[in-house]
């Protein structure tokens, strides 16, 4: 006999609480570090780079002034002297655990720079691998078998160097070398991950941050936000976990973690300071000792210690859609009927932003930068006269504010990058020569000119970073396929898209991979719909826009998701669509329809800004908030 169940159908499953959408998600569990106070070291001192161990068994090793021999030990709560490195050392690097460590050159009073190793067992010292030459001020993480040391200074003059070594355990050999010199940054992860990251390049702070296969250096998806040198940082981080604070540049307490595609500002430590040392894990640490000028004295004792929690900015959507979407429930706590709206791509919302200073369209903007940080720079104006901009605007998440201007004004080309470290390439100038090939460097408060395009051109589209960008299609002023891969130094011919066009945009991490999507391509068909992905040295045709467009604005920062954000067919348009890496969905629309908009940030947090309207150049800048999904009160009207 069949039961009522099986006739009826099946239980309605109970909730005490409605799910939580992503952006609610991130909201009421926000990612960020706290810093703490610990216990004070027995010797203040500072100069020293890196530590080995953990927050909990973690050792500082040598330091200065002058040059110090001796080594502590914290338990998590204090610090305790133990056995003395066999040479009195500072602006040594250390690296490694508390049982198996090490600390590998430095500078002992009066020169030579060391060539030491000295190997930690928990106990005592033992010599290791000579150095080819001394070196202090570099960083070093991996093992005591397997170790990489990177730049620093070294004879005769002690300048700074791009250099690398690897220690196998028994030697050092020559490693790979990166692309500009530095010194007193940061490094985490192991001799084949290695990631390197701030410092002195060569006497200012640096944003770049870089990966190490064991081979070769390459730039990351993300540039710090502030620039750093002589910074504590997670020794015992990865490529994807790792965190930065301090230094003299600023010089200030400054933390940001970076998770394996953008740095995030976290809390700032209670006391800024530089040359302290520092060890611990992508998402628990310590800084210890340092000096400040404004401290009396200048050299300190304190401990402050690290620990994250919450959702990191990179928490993939799936983790809150795809296991709940299209679910039925009854909210136990408010006694009603509850559906999860079905639908495949993130659902999101629009917002009012802060006003740009300059009203423009066919501005740059820097395509890396997050929403709370973007950057504009050039475009274009109606009035008093039809000419190029040359003034740049930065947005702090409410407002914008006018900097350095480029030093050619011009139009229609593309920013890469973001807020402390963009490039601005090729465009217009308008009146004046027309196309130019220049290409702009920022550095976080002024441009500099750097190598010229291969190819001068207009109305193109571009992603990545300062040191990693790609620039594709545009007018030649014919239109064109051509594209060209930037690795911080030099512009290389790539191949060239499948569908020459111009006016359009894309999103990705660097040069090596990336998508672009709609344009103007010629007539019959002024406006296109055709989507192509690049992985660094072909593009393949995917699937199509829903809507074609041109002159249309781009936001994200990952082959697999971005959106494409208003533009033109015969009229402007509002709407907005985003890619899940095999498909493009609608999403909601802008408040002002617009075309020739710069656009910026994440999937989940993206902004545009300015832009043509049928009044006129736009001043008006959007943000996007992801929501994922919602949440429906089921009625039976």
């Amino acid at each position: 006999m069949a039961n009522y169940q099986s006739i009826k159908g099946f239980n309605v499953q109970s909730k005490s609480t409605d799910p939580t959408p992503y952006a609610q998600a991130l909201v009421d569990n926000p990612w960020g570090g706290v810093w703490s106070s610990g216990g004070a070291m027995n010797t203040a001192r500072y100069r020293m780079v890196g530590g080995m161990g953990t927050q909990t068994a973690g050792y500082i090793v040598g330091g200065a002034t002058p040059s110090k021999a001796n080594v502590e030990s914290y338990n998590g709560s204090t610090w305790s002297e133990t056995t003395d490195i066999p040479t009195a050392t500072s602006d040594n690097a250390t690296m490694g655990t508390a049982t198996a460590g090490a600390s590998i050159g430095g500078w002992n009073s009066p020169p030579p720079l060391l060539t030491t190793m000295e190997i930690w067992n928990g106990a005592s010292w033992t010599e290791g691998g000579t150095l080819p030459v001394g070196r202090f001020r570099s960083t070093a993480a991996g093992t005591t078998t397997a170790a990489l040391l990177v730049a620093g200074g070294t004879p005769p003059s002690n300048n700074y160097v791009s250099s690398s070594v690897e220690y196998d355990g028994s030697s050092w050999t020559t490693g790979g070398s990166l692309p500009a010199v530095r010194a007193n940054g940061g490094q985490s992860g192991t001799q084949t991950a290695g990631f390197v990251f701030g410092g002195y390049s060569p006497s200012s702070g640096s944003t770049i941050s870089l990966t190490y296969n064991g081979t070769a250096f390459s730039a990351t998806p993300g540039s710090l936000n502030n620039a750093y040198g002589e910074a504590g940082f997670s020794v015992s981080g990865t490529q994807s976990s790792s965190w930065i604070s301090g230094g003299t540049s600023p010089s200030s307490g400054a933390t940001e973690y970076y998770d394996g595609t953008s740095w995030t500002a976290s809390g700032d430590m209670a006391q800024k300071r530089s040359a302290g040392g520092s060890l611990g894990t992508g998402t628990l640490g310590l800084y210890a000792g340092g000096s400040e000028p404004s401290l009396s004295p200048t050299t300190t004792a304190v401990t402050e210690e690290f620990s994250f929690s919450g959702l990191p900015p990179s928490t993939p959507h799936v983790d809150y859609s795809n296991a709940i979407i299209g679910d039925m429930y009854y909210n136990t706590s408010t006694g009603q009927f509850k559906a999860i709206k079905t639908g495949g791509a993130p659902i999101g919302s629009w917002a009012s932003g802060g006003t740009l200073n300059t009203a423009r369209n066919v501005m740059f903007s820097a395509s890396a930068a997050p929403q709370s940080a973007a950057m504009i720079f050039g475009g274009y104006v109606s009035s008093p006269s039809a000419a190029s901009k040359a003034n740049t605007e930065k947005y702090d998440g409410t407002s914008w504010t006018e900097d350095s201007d480029l030093n050619t004004a011009r139009r229609l080309g593309v920013g890469t990058g973001s807020q402390p470290a963009a490039l601005a390439s090729t465009g217009q100038v308008s009146p004046g020569p027309g196309l130019v090939a220049n290409v702009e460097s920022w550095n976080g408060s002024g441009w500099s000119e750097t190598t010229d395009v291969n190819t001068a051109r207009r109305n193109l589209a571009a992603f990545g970073i300062q040191t990693a960008s790609l620039i594709t299609g545009g007018l030649t002023p014919s239109v064109t396929g051509i594209t060209e891969s930037w690795n911080g130094t030099s512009w290389t011919e790539k191949g060239d898209l499948n569908t020459a066009r111009e006016s359009f945009a894309g999103f990705g991490t660097s040069y090596t991979s990336g998508l672009v999507a709609g344009g103007y391509v010629s007539s019959p068909t002024p406006t296109s719909a055709i989507t192509e992905t690049w992985n660094g040295t072909s593009w393949t045709e995917v699937a199509d826009l829903n809507t074609g467009r041109k002159q249309h604005a781009a936001t994200g920062q990952d082959v697999d998701s971005g959106m494409i954000v208003a533009g033109y067919t015969t009229t402007g348009l509002a709407n907005a669509e985003s890619w899940d890496g095999t498909s493009w969905a609608e999403q909601a629309d802008l408040a002002t329809a617009r075309w020739e908009l710069g656009g910026m940030g994440t999937t989940s947090a993206g902004l545009v800004c300015g832009g043509d309207t049928p009044g006129g150049k736009s001043n008006l800048t959007e943000e996007f908030t992801a929501a994922d999904f919602q949440i429906k009160t089921v009625t039976t009207s």
